[in-house]
């Protein structure tokens, strides 16, 4: 983890929602705002710690963790570049963090203070629509996945999470696939050995092409096929 000053007026990476915002008020929420680069495995915050800041990912990716019955760690969703972290923490009810947060790459985030976060969303409808905007982008791509991984079967809620990746997480294809099977399990709920399985199964289709983390989707008409089929 490494700490460092960051000037939001200068900032060359701002979400939609604050490039929407002045420079005063940019220059504010600067002063209380601090970035900090962690590298790939180390815990950004954890569930049901303290609440303090709304994390804003510069660089790199996330994965957000919450625990399951019996301590076995479920893996909500994986934030890219220019994604929030912790939004439902403005609430001021919020003691503790709701999940935690991990990194999957070497990533850049930026703490910005909730109470000044607040102020901007109360002074600034412009900024509180694109943060909404924000929300529930995020919200449906959750709940998609969420009723697919119910439904379908592990075929299906593979196939859903491979056009996941490619497409709302990474956003090319071929991509460099920085989850281990593991964590594919944790995403979709079955076991490590299962995902091997099945992506082996893939591979043998000609569906796609995993080598060295380089997944390339091969067959994109017969992978949508099993997603729908589920």
């Amino acid at each position: 983890m490494n700490l460092t000053t960051n000037s939001c007026v200068n900032c060359t990476i701002k979400s939609k929602p604050f490039s929407v915002l002045e420079d005063s008020e940019l220059s504010t929420i600067g002063e209380t705002c601090s970035m900090i680069q962690y590298e790939k495995g180390e815990l950004i915050f954890k569930e049901g710690g303290p609440v303090q800041h709304i994390i804003y990912l510069r660089e790199g990716f996330v994965k957000l963790v919450k625990k399951a019955a019996g301590g076995k760690d479920f893996i909500l969703s994986i934030s890219k570049r220019g994604s929030y972290l912790g939004l439902q923490n403005l609430d001021q009810e919020t003691k503790t963090n709701y999940y935690s947060a991990v990194a999957l790459t070497k990533s850049e985030v930026c703490y910005i203070n909730r109470n000044h976060f607040r102020t901007l969303l109360k002074s600034n409808g412009d900024f509180a629509l694109k943060v909404l905007s924000t929300v529930f982008e995020d919200e449906m791509n959750y709940f998609d996945r969420l009723v697919k991984n119910v439904q379908q079967q592990l075929p299906g809620r593979l196939a859903n999470t491979i056009s996941y990746l490619a497409n709302e997480v990474y956003g090319e294809n071929p991509f460099s696939l920085n989850l281990t099977q593991t964590e594919i399990a944790a995403l979709i709920g079955t076991s490590r050995e299962s995902v091997s399985r099945i992506l082996k199964e893939f591979q043998a289709m000609e569906i796609i092409d995993l080598k060295k983390n380089v997944l390339t989707i091969l067959n994109e008409k017969r992978l949508e096929e099993i997603k729908h089929k589920g």
